[in-house]
């Protein structure tokens, strides 16, 4: 890459691929200052190919073509002209406006990392921040916000990626998809078996009582909690007050 390198920007969100943005400054053979934006996105490139990308990487599906690990998982890269005068306002948004300050941390698990690179020769300032950054940086948060529109990523990657890819994208959801029905199907199918023994095991109850798994204690004083409707049946234990399920249960010796 050509030219002086001005400031980089990272965007991290939590289910796509990261987003670096950097502003590049170089000159004509008149002397005059020219801008650009050097701009690469790492897979996923949105939020809904994070699944049947994990997917694919885990190597569950089976059937897609030989060449497709190229097409999916490759990073994409562009670049763009702006205006000299909007390179400018955010050249001067960050020489007037940042205060060079550390401020407390404000971090979360979901959401997205904000990393701004500044470099001016061999001088470097880097800020990181999440989701928002802190009121003494709002500049930061101005400067990221112009960036990111004028790149529109999101258009911009839509347009550049091969129709291959799409095709390729739109097999692997279909198959994600299909994967994460028939497995919502096996659990909802051990739930009702697993609720059909407790259900039978209460009935035994009432009649014999139930060794408690924890205390060891056979008593019928044991609460049968029936959840069939949203989730796994269990017992509680009168005596310890300790919860277990069936499969906790000892197996009846003949």
């Amino acid at each position: 890459m050509t030219g002086n390198l001005l400031l980089t920007l990272k965007v991290k969100p939590s289910f796509e691929g990261e987003l670096s943005i950097r502003l590049v400054e170089e000159h004509d053979s008149d002397g005059r200052a020219t801008y650009s934006v050097v701009c690469q996105k790492t897979p996923p490139f949105s939020a809904r190919e994070f699944g049947p990308l994990l997917h694919f990487l885990a190597g569950v599906d089976g059937h897609i073509v030989d060449d497709s690990p190229g097409e999916i998982t490759k990073s994409m890269s562009w670049r763009r002209e702006i205006p000299s005068a909007e390179a400018g306002e955010i050249l001067d948004i960050l020489q007037h406006e940042v205060a060079p300050i550390d401020p407390e941390g404000n971090f979360g698990l979901d959401g997205t990392t904000y990393e701004l690179l500044i470099e001016r020769g061999f001088s470097k300032a880097q800020f990181t921040w999440w989701y928002e950054p802190p009121l003494v940086w709002k500049a930061l948060g101005e400067v990221s916000k112009k960036l990111l529109s004028t790149v529109d990523a999101t258009s911009t990657i839509e347009a550049l990626q091969s129709n291959n890819r799409k095709e390729l994208m739109r097999q692997l959801t279909e198959e994600f998809n299909e994967l994460a029905r028939l497995r919502r199907k096996e659990t909802e199918e051990s739930i009702r078996a697993h609720n059909r023994r407790c259900h039978e095991i209460a009935r035994s109850l009432r009649a014999t009582g139930l060794t408690c798994p924890n205390c060891r204690l056979h008593s019928r004083d044991i609460r049968f909690i029936d959840k069939s409707a949203d989730g796994l049946s269990y017992f509680i234990c009168g005596a310890c007050g300790r919860s277990f399920q069936a499969g906790d249960l000892q197996p009846v010796r003949t």
